[in-house]
């Protein structure tokens, strides 16, 4: 099986009983089209909706600990130089 990381969606519409979506990853060869049954779909939204949510919350926590250890090394390495230079 392959994966792919979807980028963003190209296309989105429905057709009896079907969602399609057309979407593009990273890679200019990574164009995909997925056809999802619209009850199965429709189904899978809440969990879908909470695991987005999930991920998003992850990413701002680990974005703002970078940011927080970045800090850390700032402080650290201007610690030593500050005041008069020794001669």
């Amino acid at each position: 099986m392959k994966e792919i990381c979807i980028l963003r969606t190209v296309s989105l519409h429905s057709t009896q009983g079907v969602v399609h979506i057309e979407s593009v990853g990273y890679d200019p060869e990574d164009q995909t089209n997925i056809e999802y049954d619209a009850r199965q779909l429709l189904e899978d939204l809440p969990s879908l909706y909470r695991m987005a949510q999930q991920s998003i919350k992850m990413q701002e926590n680990y974005t703002t600990q970078r940011f927080v250890d970045f800090k850390k090394e700032l402080a650290e390495d201007w610690k030593g130089k500050r005041g008069r230079q020794k001669k």
